[in-house]
């Protein structure tokens, strides 16, 4: 019997997770047990407020992305150690957010949502980013 070496795996180790990930699956729980969310109109309601506080973002965000996925983001638990498909996703798009690089979060954007989402999730994503040290 031959041993089979087990390929190096894409997730990242607990120190390499983000800090908004970190918060995004704390605020996960709350988000699944929300109600459907209108994508277009909840974008509306946070643009007029400028007061509005990461958390609300952030909880758009991921009920958003359950409505646009057609299934809630995969979130591991507070203090795992690994990043799932999801969490990485989530993480690069608010690092292109947070520096500007509006090629990048196109990129990311198209690789995973319909077209009519792109616009929401994206300034949703940007919202968070400038404010994810509030989190």
């Amino acid at each position: 019997m031959q041993a089979i070496a087990h390929p190096r795996p894409f997730l990242r180790p607990s120190a390499d997770i983000p800090a908004p990930v970190a918060a995004l699956r704390r605020l996960a729980p709350r988000c699944q047990a929300g109600a459907r969310l209108d994508l277009f109109h909840a974008c509306a309601m946070l643009s007029t407020d400028s007061g509005v506080a990461a958390r609300s973002y952030a909880e758009a965000l991921l009920r958003g992305l359950a409505v646009v996925l057609g299934r809630v983001p995969v979130l591991h638990q507070p203090g795992a150690g690994e990043l799932s498909f999801d969490e990485a996703w989530i993480a690069s798009l608010l690092t292109a957010a947070r520096r500007g690089d509006e090629d990048s979060m196109r990129f990311l954007l198209a690789s995973r949502l319909p077209r009519h989402a792109r616009r929401q999730i994206g300034w949703l994503a940007a919202q968070l980013a400038q404010r994810q040290d509030q989190m």
